[in-house]
């Protein structure tokens, strides 16, 4: 992982984005504050079992902070590179970095997370490649998904009220005017407004859908073997390759129904590390 060393020095400037907090008593936030400077020290001094260790305890605390994931990511992107690698330290790794990505309004933050991610995929993509496997580690969403979340749940919100608006003027316009350009006009606005209203609250109420019900996990497991409802493992389907980015369907017992693309399938639960949601 040629990038790594250069991300573990950036933790210093992107500790400076955010300050983690925790809710309840003040020496739980002294404890939670310690947590989080514990771990930045652990990854200046590249001691990466330090860092995992204060990380991960933030996130047993229940810490949901962009930061916090990203440096957590970056722990065990850390000890990958020092060889000292544990088995589905690139899935956490990805998982870090997919986290911070998801939960930072700080475009800069975003962007190392981004650029992090593609680091330890590619790191993924070249292993697969050595076994010969050939996979794509990140399946793009459909494109209806991203066109939704391409402007969020408020931006099509506005648009369809717009939208109703402009077909509600040009409605009236079209019973009142006499005039065939007024006429015409009417038409033209009803035209371009109805389609639009459609289109715009249909991605809105697809982006609030997601909001509200969408779950997702990165694989951290370097053998997730897809299987079918009863536990067994289907012969023809691809096996998840770690650091994938997967939507959860539905979670039974140890078992979690998840979609990849075109496959949707079961694998032990263990194999998968839920995305905190903002």
């Amino acid at each position: 992982m040629r990038r790594a060393t250069l991300l573990v020095f950036a933790v210093t400037s992107a500790a400076l984005f955010a300050v983690v907090s925790a809710r309840g008593a003040p020496e739980d936030a002294a404890d939670t504050k310690k947590l989080f400077d514990d771990g930045v020290h652990a990854l200046q001094l590249e001691r990466p079992n330090e860092a995992v260790a204060s990380f991960e305890a933030l996130a047993d605390r229940g810490v949901v902070d962009a930061v916090a994931s990203y440096d957590r990511g970056l722990a065990y992107a850390l000890r990958v590179r020092m060889a000292a690698e544990q088995p589905g330290d690139l899935g956490r790794a990805a998982h870090g970095f997919e986290e911070a990505r998801t939960l930072s309004s700080d475009p800069r933050l975003v962007s190392d997370a981004e650029a992090a991610l593609a680091t330890v995929r590619a790191e993924v993509g070249r292993r697969k490649a050595r076994e010969g496997v050939r996979v794509d580690v990140e399946q793009r969403s459909s494109l209806w998904r991203s066109l939704s979340h391409s402007l969020g749940e408020n931006a099509w919100a506005a648009i369809a009220l717009a939208s109703a608006l402009a077909l509600g003027v040009g409605l009236f316009i079209r019973w009142l005017a006499e005039g065939s350009r007024a006429r015409a006009g009417a038409a033209i606005a009803i035209v371009a407004a109805a389609p639009t209203l459609v289109l715009a609250a249909a991605l809105a109420r697809t982006a609030r859908h997601d909001r509200l019900y969408l779950r997702e996990a990165v694989v951290v497991s370097t053998s997730a073997r897809p299987s079918d409802s009863h536990g067994i493992v289907l012969p023809q389907a691809t096996p998840l390759p770690e650091a994938a980015r997967v939507e959860i369907v539905e979670q039974n017992g140890g078992w979690t129904e998840f979609r990849w693309g075109a496959l949707e399938a079961w694998v032990p639960t263990a194999t998968l590390r839920p995305l905190a949601k903002p």
